[in-house]
């Protein structure tokens, strides 16, 4: 079972809640939805821990959550800055296209 030992994670607990709290503004959701769910569950079950006085527990589980958090976010952009390039490569091949439509017809 947890052990109190030790004082409340404020800081660690605070750091993983604005984390979560970015993920969840970012694309996140839809680029890491996995990472982002268990980011929250980890965030809840510290808050859990740390109503109960399972401080190390609480800690542990708010580590996770940011961690977690943070690899949501930047699934998030990787996924955004892949897209982006898709987009242009699709606009430089209608440039392409319109070049040689253009170059064809002179």
């Amino acid at each position: 079972s947890g052990c109190s030992a030790g004082k409340p994670p404020l800081g660690t607990l605070s750091q993983a809640e604005l984390a979560v709290q970015q993920a969840d503004k970012s694309t996140a959701s839809v680029y890491a939805p996995l990472e982002l769910q268990t980011a929250r569950d980890q965030l809840s079950e510290a808050k859990r821990a740390m109503a109960a006085e399972e401080y190390e527990e609480a800690r542990r589980f708010a580590d996770h959550a940011l961690v977690n958090a943070q690899l949501a976010e930047a699934k998030a952009g990787a996924g955004k800055a892949r897209a982006a390039a898709e987009e242009l490569s699709k606009s430089i091949q209608t440039l392409r296209g319109e070049l040689e439509r253009v170059s064809t017809t002179r």
